[in-house]
């Protein structure tokens, strides 16, 4: 039974009346307001519905991928430098370097869960204080997301195979893949110094952490131009890997190194 008077009461009405015509969408009967038809379940209780729904649903998302990441949070994935980088803590050098921090903010601000970026140069030019601050700016804005070194990464991966191990491979690969943003820090350096058989298992895993984000979004930073990244990792997954990427190169001198010039 409706109550017109807690009605009129919640839609600040002093006057309302039920028509005789049914809304086509949830067959109820139209109210009248100064003599104009309108359905309260679908302007008002479908509305609130919604957004009770849809908060619930990112509720649980996240709840999901919370308990996914609980083996990351268990240790910082970022080195201790970068524990306290930020986008207003950044200090360009270079005019490529404020173009990439513009880029960067941009990133942030244009974030749609689906967008690719890389930056790349030569060490020491703050890519990696550039990707870190993206990461901490959507985690602000509730989203989730992993920092790690591609090294760091391929040491995870790896504990995991040993029997006292909490995390199994398959749990922290679900959770590269359901992140909001996953950073992929210096990639490349996995590939330096290996045999071809570690070589081989590391491109491996990187390339299936590449192919399950496939329409998500993902940061990379490198020291390596596209063309020794593609002689590293092959023209399939170089491509799988940067398809729909914005590249931001970046140069400039070497600031850790500012105090021994």
């Amino acid at each position: 039974m409706i109550n017109l008077n807690s009605i009129s009461q919640r839609m600040g009405i002093n006057t309302i009346s039920v028509s005789d015509n049914r809304c086509p969408s949830c067959s109820r009967k139209y109210l009248l307001k100064e003599g104009v038809e309108y359905c309260f379940h679908c302007d008002v209780i479908a509305k609130e519905d919604k957004q009770v729904s849809d908060e619930m649903s990112l509720l649980i998302k996240n709840r999901e991928v919370d308990e996914l990441l609980s083996a990351f949070k268990e240790k910082s994935l970022m080195n201790v430098d970068l524990e306290q980088a930020t986008f207003e803590n950044y200090k360009p050098q270079s005019e490529t370097q404020q173009a990439a921090l513009k880029q960067s903010q941009e990133y942030v601000e244009s974030f749609d869960s689906r967008k690719r970026l890389l930056l790349q140069g030569k060490p020491g030019i703050g890519k990696s204080h550039l990707a870190a601050s993206i990461v901490k700016e959507l985690i602000k804005q509730k989203h989730t997301g992993i920092f790690i070194s591609v090294p760091r990464l391929m040491t995870e991966l790896k504990a995991t195979y040993n029997r006292n191990s909490t995390v199994t491979e398959i749990e922290l690969l679900t959770a590269l893949q359901k992140v909001d943003l996953l950073v992929m820090d210096d990639l490349g350096i996995d590939r330096e110094g290996l045999t071809d058989k570690a070589a081989t298992w590391a491109k491996g895993k990187v390339y299936e952490i590449i192919d399950s984000r496939v329409g998500k979004s993902t940061v990379y930073t490198t020291n390596f131009t596209g063309k020794e990244l593609m002689h590293m990792y092959g023209e399939r997954d170089f491509s799988r890997m940067f398809q729909d990427c914005k590249a931001v190169k970046m140069d400039g001198k070497n600031y850790r190194l500012k105090d021994f010039m």
